[in-house]
């Protein structure tokens, strides 16, 4: 039976081509860890490696807005704890003044430790975030608490909510004017102008029983409402510890996920590399032996 040479040389060719490919193939798999290389080596794993990336991209976006939104949250927090301290310090003050014993000169003097006091907590409430916009929620280059001569007021605020997974946001920060309202928003008062109030009627001397009486319960409601915003602030604090957890979690199950689909098992990929090896030397082996035979050696 004759064999054509050109096809035994293409028949050979195409065999160690074919092992040299595949060894290639394990070679660049072993070095770099990874079973999918390209697209034509598993459509359907690719798809999956795609859409993981895209899930870790969306999740690097919202884990940095968790982290903004847990250092606002924290900053808030630390503002309000300053605000309640003052306040109180405020009621410690407003009750000294109620003493009968004390003269219009000691009142004074009280209503500039009050005046002190209220200067600090306009501050507060104006302070920057770490961004370096308004932590009170106003639009950046306005002041959360402005003063007039109807008293305080505080301009119109958005505060903004912060996007922390698909179809969840949350509102890191709050109004000044949730933080000083006293009473209902539109009829009520606020506890700068219960302040600025009280520290007037100090100053004009006589009989300030009245006003402070009527003071003293509206610091003390204004001290309630403070602490009402810092407890909602630690509801959202844990929600963001929560969602972070979460966030953590989903992460590390999708990574198994991806490497279950796009790691090679290395044992098996050297295996199989030593064995393409064996062969592939067998058989340039073999291919150099056969193609010396000449016809001589066929006759003889």
């Amino acid at each position: 039976m004759q064999i054509s040479s050109n096809l035994f040389y293409s028949q050979a060719s195409s065999r160690m081509n074919a092992l040299s490919d595949r060894a290639t193939t394990l070679q660049t798999q072993i070095a770099t860890g990874k079973r999918v290389l390209s697209p034509t080596d598993d459509a359907v794993a690719t798809q999956k490696i795609a859409q993981f990336d895209r899930q870790d991209a969306a999740d690097g976006v919202y884990k940095t807005n968790l982290s903004l939104a847990g250092s606002l949250i924290g900053q808030a927090d630390s503002a309000l704890s300053s605000m309640a301290t003052q306040v109180q310090r405020a009621i410690e003050l407003t009750t000294k003044a109620g003493n009968g014993t004390l003269t219009d000169a000691n009142r004074k003097t009280i209503a500039e430790e009050l005046d002190s006091v209220l200067g600090t907590l306009v501050t507060l409430a104006n302070s920057n975030d770490a961004r370096g916009q308004p932590l009170f929620g106003t639009a950046a280059g306005m002041a959360a608490v402005e003063k007039s001569a109807a008293g305080y007021t505080f301009p119109p605020t958005v505060v903004s909510e912060i996007p922390i997974a698909d179809g969840q946001t949350i509102q890191a920060t709050e109004s000044a004017k949730r933080v000083f309202q006293i009473g209902d928003p539109v009829t009520g008062t606020n506890t700068l102008d219960v302040l600025a109030k009280l520290t007037a009627a100090l100053r004009d001397g006589g009989n300030v029983t009245g006003a402070v009486g009527e003071a003293l319960d509206k610091l003390k409601t204004g001290n309630e409402q403070i602490a009402t915003v810092q407890a909602s602030l630690g509801v959202r604090a844990t929600r963001i510890e929560m969602q972070q957890a979460l966030q953590t979690t989903a992460a590390n199950d999708r990574a198994s996920l991806r490497s279950d689909i796009e790691d090679v098992d290395i044992t098996s990929a050297i295996t199989e590399m030593q064995q393409i090896m064996t062969v592939l030397q067998a058989t340039q082996a073999s291919f150099t032996k056969l193609s010396g035979l000449s016809l001589f050696d066929y006759l003889k």
